[in-house]
Formats: C-alpha cells, sequence, structure tokens
C-alpha cells in the first residue's frame, strides 16, 4: 500500500506565489504565518525544539507544526500548528495539541477553542494580537490534555467495543477513510508502539492519530480535532447520542466521575 507523503521544506513552500488581494479576499503569507508562530512562541516562554511543514496542491493548502520542548511530561510534549490556504478552500486555523514522544503521533485539542478565521474583513490585522494571546494559552489546554490522556488510559475496552468504535468514526463521524481503517486495523493486531496502556480507550486513540499522520493537509487539521472530539466528549463508549449527556472535564474530580460512570456502563454491556 502506496502512502503518500506532504511534507515540505520550509524554502519551499515560503516560494508559493501569493494569490492576487481583492476587495472579498485578503491573504496571509504562509512565510507571515511561519515568522508570526516562531516569534509568538518566543515571546511566551516556550522553547522550539522542532518546526515541520506539509503542503498539497502547490502550495495552495499548507499546515505548520511546531513543537515545544519545555513543556512536557514523560509521554508528551505541547504542539502549535496552523492551517492556511492560497484557494480559499480552507479557513486559516491555529490549534493547539500534543506531540506523543514514542510513535511521534499528534493530538489536537478542538474543544480549547481553535483558531478560526476566514480570509475576508479585517483578518490582515486581526491575526498577530489574536494569534499571540492564543498561543499564550499552550500550558494550559496541555493540563487540560495531560488530564483527559490520564482518564482515558484508566478505560479499558474489549475489541468488539473497539470495533463499534471504529465504525462509528467511519461511518456516523467520517473522519476516517478506508486506508486509515486498514492501518489502525493493523495495529490493533500487531501494535508498533507501546502506550503504556494496553487495551485501554488511550491506545485506541493513538492508533486513529497513527491513522492520520498522512492525512491531506486540508483534512489534517479538522481530522484530528473531531478525533479529539469524539475521544473526549462522547468518551467513545456505547452509549446512544440521544442519551449522551455532554462532560466538560475541568479538573481531576470530574474525570475520575467520568471513569466510574463509563466503567459501570461498560460493565452492563
Amino acid at each position: 500500500m502506496k502512502i503518500t507523503s506532504y511534507n515540505t521544506a520550509k524554502s519551499e513552500l515560503v516560494r508559493v506565489p501569493l494569490p492576487e488581494q481583492t476587495r472579498m479576499y485578503k491573504p496571509i503569507t504562509h512565510k507571515e504565518l511561519m515568522d508570526l508562530t516562531l516569534e509568538s512562541i518566543h515571546h511566551s516562554g516556550f522553547e522550539l525544539q522542532k518546526e515541520s511543514y506539509t503542503m498539497a496542491r502547490e502550495g495552495q493548502i499548507a499546515n505548520g507544526t511546531y513543537t515545544i520542548s519545555n513543556v512536557a511530561d514523560k509521554d508528551m510534549q505541547i504542539q502549535i500548528g496552523w492551517q492556511n490556504s492560497y484557494n480559499k478552500q480552507v479557513t486559516l486555523k491555529f490549534a493547539i495539541g500534543v506531540h506523543v514522544f514514542i510513535c511521534a503521533n499528534g493530538c489536537i485539542s478542538g474543544d480549547m477553542g481553535a483558531f478560526k478565521r476566514k480570509h475576508t474583513g479585517d483578518v490582515q490585522e486581526f491575526t498577530p494580537i489574536h494569534i499571540t494571546e492564543y498561543i499564550k494559552t499552550a500550558g494550559d489546554v496541555f493540563v487540560q490534555m495531560q488530564g483527559q490522556r490520564d482518564v482515558m488510559k484508566n478505560i479499558e475496552i474489549t475489541k468488539r467495543t473497539s470495533a463499534e468504535l471504529l465504525g462509528r468514526m467511519y461511518v456516523e463521524e467520517g473522519f476516517l477513510n478506508s486506508v486509515q481503517m486498514n492501518i489502525i486495523k493493523g495495529q490493533i493486531d500487531s501494535p508498533s508502539h507501546d502506550y503504556g496502556a494496553k487495551n485501554s480507550l488511550w491506545e485506541l486513540y493513538q492508533f486513529v492519530t497513527y491513522s492520520l499522520k498522512n492525512d491531506h493537509p486540508a483534512s489534517w487539521m479538522q481530522d484530528h480535532i473531531k478525533a479529539h472530539e469524539f475521544f473526549t466528549t462522547n468518551a467513545g463508549i456505547l452509549v446512544p447520542t440521544n442519551e449522551m449527556i455532554p462532560i466538560e472535564i475541568e479538573s481531576p474530580y470530574k474525570q475520575l466521575d467520568w471513569v466510574e460512570e463509563v466503567n459501570n456502563l461498560e460493565n452492563h454491556l
């Protein structure tokens, strides 16, 4: 099975011609986003470890990711990302997530309020101020994602539960395709990495993000956000949508209640 790679050099992305600005369309250059992100990371007191880029359609759609070295624990570290386009097919987005050490998987926390802006109106003036403020929240987001990880590690699931959850992601949510499903099946049968929580919701989440590594740049960020929302908001447990009570994880105490509730539900399946 051939895997397409969208990785590109920073220098290649900078050279992509910028489309003409109109009254209704105000583009932001990939280079502006690179410079702004790096400057904001520095001013926020974060230390950059790595920056990487992907592009599609000859650079008309691009993503940038920035891994931070001084906001981390034994499993993962903070990662900041943006998505941009010159062909109006995707909006300008910024999001905060994590980079998992053992497998280099990425998880993007959409429910923490991902920045999103159309290329119209005052976007060129709005962007620098608000993105800088947004990046400063990365430390708080990391703490919340640590809590979510710990909860998922404590939720054991069976192979049948995994299969039914994957079916929901593929059929109902639509952020997995058949190629990614095959990758996940291979990981379930023979995992490439030990995530420290065998047969857990966290392990299944990592199998899913592993399958999204080579997602198309136009859908990469949104698919990761959808995956994160599925595993945290829906809890990934077999509860009908119309009976689901959304839970916002704000403290370890709520997370423990969530685990107990989920375990009770699964015992009755």
